[in-house]
Protein backbone atom coordinates (compact mmCIF):
# COMPACT_ATOMS: atom_id res chain seq x y z
CA UNK A 1 0.00 0.00 0.00
CA UNK A 2 1.29 3.48 -0.89
CA UNK A 3 1.19 5.98 1.95
CA UNK A 4 0.46 9.63 1.26
CA UNK A 5 0.79 12.01 4.18
CA UNK A 6 -1.75 14.74 3.58
CA UNK A 7 -1.75 18.36 4.69
CA UNK A 8 -4.18 21.14 3.69
CA UNK A 9 -2.80 23.08 0.72
CA UNK A 10 -4.49 26.38 1.58
CA UNK A 11 -5.42 28.19 4.82
CA UNK A 12 -9.17 27.77 4.22
CA UNK A 13 -8.83 24.09 3.29
CA UNK A 14 -9.11 21.34 5.90
CA UNK A 15 -8.10 17.69 5.74
CA UNK A 16 -11.55 16.57 4.62
CA UNK A 17 -11.40 19.02 1.71
CA UNK A 18 -7.99 17.68 0.73
CA UNK A 19 -8.90 13.99 0.94
CA UNK A 20 -12.09 14.62 -1.02
CA UNK A 21 -10.13 16.39 -3.77
CA UNK A 22 -7.52 13.63 -3.93
CA UNK A 23 -10.05 10.82 -4.12
CA UNK A 24 -12.04 12.74 -6.73
CA UNK A 25 -8.90 13.11 -8.83
CA UNK A 26 -8.11 9.41 -8.41
CA UNK A 27 -11.57 8.59 -9.79
CA UNK A 28 -11.60 11.11 -12.63
CA UNK A 29 -7.98 10.32 -13.49
CA UNK A 30 -8.72 6.62 -13.85
CA UNK A 31 -6.96 5.16 -10.83
CA UNK A 32 -10.36 3.85 -9.78
CA UNK A 33 -12.33 2.87 -12.88
CA UNK A 34 -16.15 2.82 -13.12
CA UNK A 35 -17.50 -0.20 -11.28
CA UNK A 36 -14.31 -0.66 -9.26
CA UNK A 37 -14.50 -1.06 -5.50
CA UNK A 38 -12.66 1.50 -3.40
CA UNK A 39 -10.37 0.36 -0.60
CA UNK A 40 -12.04 0.01 2.79
CA UNK A 41 -12.30 3.15 4.88
CA UNK A 42 -9.72 1.82 7.33
CA UNK A 43 -7.25 1.23 4.50
CA UNK A 44 -7.82 4.70 3.05
CA UNK A 45 -7.35 6.16 6.51
CA UNK A 46 -3.97 4.46 6.83
CA UNK A 47 -2.98 5.33 3.27
CA UNK A 48 -3.65 9.04 3.73
CA UNK A 49 -2.51 9.17 7.34
CA UNK A 50 -5.78 10.69 8.54
CA UNK A 51 -8.59 9.61 10.85
CA UNK A 52 -11.41 7.35 9.73
CA UNK A 53 -13.81 10.24 10.43
CA UNK A 54 -12.08 12.38 7.79
CA UNK A 55 -12.28 9.53 5.27
CA UNK A 56 -15.98 8.94 5.97
CA UNK A 57 -16.80 12.61 5.48
CA UNK A 58 -14.84 12.66 2.21
CA UNK A 59 -16.70 9.57 0.97
CA UNK A 60 -20.01 11.17 1.95
CA UNK A 61 -19.19 14.19 -0.21
CA UNK A 62 -18.25 12.00 -3.16
CA UNK A 63 -21.52 10.11 -2.79
CA UNK A 64 -23.45 13.37 -2.89
CA UNK A 65 -21.56 14.25 -6.08
CA UNK A 66 -22.67 10.97 -7.63
CA UNK A 67 -19.14 9.67 -8.06
CA UNK A 68 -19.46 6.66 -5.76
CA UNK A 69 -22.21 4.55 -4.21
CA UNK A 70 -22.45 2.07 -1.35
CA UNK A 71 -23.61 -1.48 -1.95
CA UNK A 72 -25.10 -3.20 1.05
CA UNK A 73 -22.66 -5.66 2.55
CA UNK A 74 -20.13 -5.19 -0.25
CA UNK A 75 -18.51 -1.79 0.10
CA UNK A 76 -18.17 1.44 -1.87
CA UNK A 77 -17.93 1.41 -5.67
CA UNK A 78 -17.24 3.98 -8.38
CA UNK A 79 -20.41 4.82 -10.29
CA UNK A 80 -20.49 3.74 -13.93
CA UNK A 81 -21.08 7.30 -15.13
CA UNK A 82 -18.73 8.95 -12.63
CA UNK A 83 -16.65 10.69 -15.30
CA UNK A 84 -19.76 12.16 -16.89
CA UNK A 85 -20.82 14.09 -13.77
CA UNK A 86 -20.07 17.72 -14.69
CA UNK A 87 -21.70 19.53 -11.75
CA UNK A 88 -19.95 19.47 -8.39
CA UNK A 89 -19.73 21.81 -5.45
CA UNK A 90 -16.36 22.62 -4.00
CA UNK A 91 -16.15 21.94 -0.26
CA UNK A 92 -17.16 24.99 1.76
CA UNK A 93 -14.08 25.92 3.74
CA UNK A 94 -14.98 29.43 4.94
CA UNK A 95 -18.02 31.54 5.87
CA UNK A 96 -17.86 33.20 2.44
CA UNK A 97 -17.99 29.83 0.71
CA UNK A 98 -20.87 28.79 2.95
CA UNK A 99 -22.77 31.95 2.04
CA UNK A 100 -22.47 30.89 -1.62
CA UNK A 101 -24.27 27.68 -0.67
CA UNK A 102 -27.07 29.75 0.86
CA UNK A 103 -27.36 31.78 -2.34
CA UNK A 104 -27.77 28.56 -4.29
CA UNK A 105 -30.36 27.38 -1.78
CA UNK A 106 -32.26 30.65 -2.28
CA UNK A 107 -32.87 29.78 -5.90
CA UNK A 108 -34.04 26.26 -5.12
CA UNK A 109 -35.80 26.39 -1.77
CA UNK A 110 -37.86 29.55 -2.28
CA UNK A 111 -39.29 27.98 -5.44
CA UNK A 112 -39.78 24.67 -3.63
CA UNK A 113 -41.75 26.32 -0.83
CA UNK A 114 -44.10 27.94 -3.34
CA UNK A 115 -44.65 24.66 -5.19
CA UNK A 116 -45.15 22.81 -1.91
CA UNK A 117 -47.91 25.24 -0.96
CA UNK A 118 -49.75 24.33 -4.16
CA UNK A 119 -49.13 20.58 -4.12
CA UNK A 120 -48.66 19.39 -0.54
CA UNK A 121 -50.66 16.45 0.81
CA UNK A 122 -51.83 15.79 4.36
CA UNK A 123 -48.98 13.29 4.68
CA UNK A 124 -46.48 15.97 3.67
CA UNK A 125 -47.84 18.27 6.38
CA UNK A 126 -47.53 15.55 9.01
CA UNK A 127 -43.89 15.05 8.10
CA UNK A 128 -43.20 18.78 8.36
CA UNK A 129 -44.99 18.94 11.72
CA UNK A 130 -42.92 16.07 13.06
CA UNK A 131 -39.64 17.72 12.13
CA UNK A 132 -40.76 21.13 13.40
CA UNK A 133 -41.62 19.67 16.79
CA UNK A 134 -38.09 18.31 17.09
CA UNK A 135 -36.70 21.75 16.23
CA UNK A 136 -38.33 23.51 19.20
CA UNK A 137 -35.70 25.46 21.18
CA UNK A 138 -34.29 23.68 24.26
CA UNK A 139 -36.16 20.45 23.53
CA UNK A 140 -33.36 18.56 21.80
CA UNK A 141 -29.61 18.50 21.44
CA UNK A 142 -27.85 20.65 18.85
CA UNK A 143 -27.26 17.60 16.65
CA UNK A 144 -30.91 16.52 16.81
CA UNK A 145 -32.12 20.02 16.00
CA UNK A 146 -29.71 20.15 13.05
CA UNK A 147 -30.90 16.76 11.77
CA UNK A 148 -34.54 17.86 12.09
CA UNK A 149 -33.80 21.15 10.32
CA UNK A 150 -32.34 19.27 7.35
CA UNK A 151 -35.27 16.83 7.38
CA UNK A 152 -37.76 19.72 7.43
CA UNK A 153 -36.26 21.23 4.30
CA UNK A 154 -36.22 17.84 2.62
CA UNK A 155 -39.90 17.34 3.47
CA UNK A 156 -40.68 20.62 1.73
CA UNK A 157 -38.85 19.37 -1.36
CA UNK A 158 -40.86 16.15 -1.26
CA UNK A 159 -44.09 18.16 -1.00
CA UNK A 160 -43.36 19.73 -4.40
CA UNK A 161 -44.01 16.30 -5.95
CA UNK A 162 -41.08 17.09 -8.24
CA UNK A 163 -38.46 14.31 -8.13
CA UNK A 164 -35.79 16.58 -9.63
CA UNK A 165 -36.12 19.06 -6.78
CA UNK A 166 -35.96 16.20 -4.27
CA UNK A 167 -32.83 14.83 -5.96
CA UNK A 168 -31.16 18.23 -5.99
CA UNK A 169 -31.89 18.82 -2.30
CA UNK A 170 -30.43 15.37 -1.58
CA UNK A 171 -27.36 16.34 -3.60
CA UNK A 172 -26.99 19.48 -1.48
CA UNK A 173 -27.50 17.73 1.87
CA UNK A 174 -23.82 17.41 2.93
CA UNK A 175 -23.27 21.07 2.06
CA UNK A 176 -26.55 22.09 3.73
CA UNK A 177 -25.49 20.35 6.91
CA UNK A 178 -22.33 22.43 7.19
CA UNK A 179 -24.00 25.74 6.35
CA UNK A 180 -27.00 25.17 8.63
CA UNK A 181 -24.76 23.95 11.45
CA UNK A 182 -22.65 27.12 11.27
CA UNK A 183 -25.70 29.40 11.24
CA UNK A 184 -27.30 27.46 14.09
CA UNK A 185 -24.11 27.58 16.14
CA UNK A 186 -24.19 31.36 15.89
CA UNK A 187 -27.86 31.56 16.84
CA UNK A 188 -27.26 29.21 19.80
CA UNK A 189 -25.37 32.03 21.52
CA UNK A 190 -28.62 34.03 21.73
CA UNK A 191 -31.80 32.29 23.00
CA UNK A 192 -33.93 35.02 21.41
CA UNK A 193 -32.39 34.24 18.02
CA UNK A 194 -33.12 30.54 18.47
CA UNK A 195 -36.77 31.40 19.05
CA UNK A 196 -36.79 33.53 15.90
CA UNK A 197 -35.28 30.70 13.85
CA UNK A 198 -37.98 28.33 15.07
CA UNK A 199 -40.79 30.82 14.40
CA UNK A 200 -39.47 31.50 10.90
CA UNK A 201 -39.63 27.79 10.10
CA UNK A 202 -43.15 27.63 11.56
CA UNK A 203 -44.12 30.48 9.22
CA UNK A 204 -43.03 28.39 6.23
CA UNK A 205 -45.11 25.47 7.47
CA UNK A 206 -48.20 27.60 8.12
CA UNK A 207 -48.06 29.16 4.66
CA UNK A 208 -47.69 25.76 3.01
CA UNK A 209 -50.52 24.34 5.13
CA UNK A 210 -52.71 27.28 4.07
CA UNK A 211 -51.83 26.72 0.39
CA UNK A 212 -50.52 30.28 0.30
CA UNK A 213 -47.85 30.18 -2.39
CA UNK A 214 -46.81 33.82 -2.04
CA UNK A 215 -46.38 33.70 1.74
CA UNK A 216 -44.55 30.37 1.53
CA UNK A 217 -41.98 31.95 -0.79
CA UNK A 218 -41.64 35.01 1.44
CA UNK A 219 -41.20 32.88 4.56
CA UNK A 220 -38.61 30.62 2.89
CA UNK A 221 -36.65 33.63 1.66
CA UNK A 222 -36.73 35.17 5.13
CA UNK A 223 -35.27 32.01 6.70
CA UNK A 224 -32.40 31.95 4.22
CA UNK A 225 -31.67 35.68 4.37
CA UNK A 226 -31.50 35.62 8.16
CA UNK A 227 -29.33 32.52 8.05
CA UNK A 228 -26.87 34.31 5.77
CA UNK A 229 -26.71 37.25 8.19
CA UNK A 230 -25.99 34.90 11.10
CA UNK A 231 -23.42 33.07 8.99
CA UNK A 232 -21.58 36.28 8.21
CA UNK A 233 -21.20 36.89 11.93
CA UNK A 234 -18.67 34.02 11.88
CA UNK A 235 -15.03 35.18 11.61
CA UNK A 236 -13.09 34.00 8.58
CA UNK A 237 -11.04 30.86 9.27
Amino acid sequence: MTYRQVQPSAPSENLTDRITAMLRQDIIGGKYEPGMQLPAGKDLSQSFGVSITVVREALSRLKSDGLIASRQGKGVFVENDAKARPFRLAPAGSPNALSHIFELRMGVEVQAAGLAAMRRTSRDLKQMQKHLKQMEPSKNSFEQALTSDLAFHRSIAEATQNPLIVSFVEFLQPHLKESIATARANSARKPATQATVYKDHCDIYEAIAACDERQARIAARRVLERSVRRLRATPER
